[in-house]
């Protein structure tokens, strides 16, 4: 674990310490620090654009996917991900370095616009000073709301025990860092420091946001559901139902706000049109050319087998989502370039005979753009998995299985298939629910999280990779009890 950890400053350029001073102490030109560059509400507005452009989920979920049991090595390997596949996991590893920069990033530059707002000063006398305080304000909102989103992230990963206030979980950073070379070393804070931030800046968010709906800037849904999952894995129930389904009555009342299986595939495949549905999306990124590509994660080329394939879809995830005929999840998550044998525990060639391709993303090839894809956060489908499990921890098992019958009919067809049987006790409704988010939430980055939380509850010894696609790599099973459940 990291004990201690270095946090330098995010500059626009990083430099490169020298010896000498005159090397580093250099003023370049067109570059300010905020008290220079935030002067108005426009200058606020601009900074917080590029702070959405710093949100990033796509190392969380490329590790997961390989560190967990949703991937296998592929066809097309070059040896990517072969060591964090196995199991080896470092502090330098590059998913637990990016997670933890990246996150800081965000959380510094919204420190930036923080400070800076308070060089922004709106005159009384003027005739739009009630709207121009309003907005301010609602831009501070979005920047507090994904500082404490970037600072949850961390302690979801870095943390050992988030239901333990006492835990230490990462660096709770509430300003802007000082300029190089001068270096600031700052403790790791405990988990019930980092979450009484966490809420300040939320319930800040909560008061400020103006009303209105988008799927792709923060909301005041954003923020129930992130106190929702927030909640959820302090092990919060009570509140984590609350929020759960304030969240899904502020999503559409048809079809309860989740899409059906008609509309489902278009959360993710552009389609010839080259337009993503938003449809239960309650935040996602947004990815146009030039940003990180999200099916690079997978592939060399693109999201086919002709792409090149460098991991592939587990076959233990393939024959759970095989579990219910009819499961529109599963053409989502296996592309229809797949090999598929049918005899895949015997065929003698299985590498090459039995080829699941991921297409969760398939890439927008309708604008060429063949490797990049929007990013959901979060989707009311998650509120469900969360209002489902809080039934659970409050101890109606009857309300659990309702919920998740109730989103399983929005994928499951006939729907005689979607039905569960009622829980025989409490540890087979825990396991129905991991195992519908590993379903649902494959590819999104919940696996490894997930396992951590839930896998004991639900008798689940950690992760289980099917033994043709593991036994090659000595990878096939990793405890949840295992101290590489927390990044280093």
């Amino acid at each position: 674990m990291k004990n201690l950890k270095k946090i330098f400053l995010f500059t626009l350029a990083a430099g490169i310490l020298f010896s000498c001073e005159d090397a580093y102490n250099i003023d370049q030109y067109g570059e300010y620090r905020e008290d220079i560059a935030i002067q108005s509400i426009d200058d606020m507005g601009l900074a917080l654009t590029e702070l959405y452009d710093n949100v990033s989920t796509e190392d969380i979920i490329s590790f997961t996917s390989v560190f967990t049991d949703e991937t296998a090595i592929g066809v097309e390997t070059g040896g990517q991900n072969q060591a964090e596949y196995r199991f080896q996991l470092f502090a330098t590893s590059g998913f637990a370095s990016g997670i933890w920069l990246q996150n800081y990033a965000v959380i510094n530059s919204a420190n930036r616009i923080i400070e800076g707002s308070e060089n922004v000063i709106i005159d009384p006398a003027s005739p739009t000073a009630d709207s121009d305080l309003v907005e301010k304000n609602r831009i501070l909102g979005e920047a507090r709301a994904l500082r404490a989103f970037a600072h949850f992230q961390l302690m979801t990963y870095f943390s050992t025990d988030l239901k333990n206030d006492s835990a230490l979980g990462v660096i709770l950073l509430d300003h802007v860092p000082p300029l190089l070379p001068n270096v600031e070393q700052l403790p790791r804070s405990t988990n019930g420091d980092l979450f009484n931030f966490i809420n300040s800046d939320l319930d800040y968010a909560d008061a400020n946001m103006v009303v209105g709906a988008s799927n792709i800037f923060v909301t005041r849904n954003f923020v129930t559901a992130l106190r929702a999952r927030i909640a959820l894995y302090r092990g919060d129930y009570a509140n984590a139902l609350t929020f759960a389904n304030s969240a899904i009555a502020a999503a559409s009342p048809l079809n309860g706000g989740l899409a059906s299986r008609a509309q489902y595939s278009a959360i993710f495949n552009p389609g010839a049109g080259g337009e993503q549905s938003l449809t239960e999306v309650i935040f996602g990124l947004e990815r146009p050319n030039g940003k990180r590509g999200i099916v690079s994660e997978w592939f060399f080329n693109g999201a086919s087998l002709a792409g090149g394939p460098f991991m592939e879809v587990s076959r233990s995830l393939y024959n759970a989502l095989l579990e219910a005929p009819g499961d529109i999840r599963t053409s989502v998550i296996v592309g229809p370039t797949s090999v598929i044998a049918e005899d895949f525990a015997t065929v003698f060639d299985y590498k090459n005979a039995d080829i699941l391709i991921p297409y969760k993303y398939p890439g927008n090839p309708a604008r060429n753009l063949p490797l990049l894809n929007r990013i959901a956060v979060f989707r009311v489908s998650e509120l469900y998995l969360i209002k489902a499990e809080a039934q659970i921890g409050t101890g109606d098992l009857t309300g659990a299985l309702t919920t998740l019958n109730f989103l399983r009919a929005r994928r499951i067809n006939p729907p005689a298939a979607s039905v569960l049987p009622a829980f025989g006790s409490e540890m087979a409704a825990w396991k129905a629910v991991l195992d519908e988010r590993r379903k649902e939430l494959a590819f999104e980055g919940h696996r490894y999280i997930d396992l951590k939380r839930l896998g004991t509850l639900a008798g689940v010894p950690g992760v289980q990779r099917y033994e043709r696609d593991c036994a090659p790599f000595n990878a096939c099973e990793l405890l949840v009890t295992d101290p590489k459940f927390t990044l280093p």
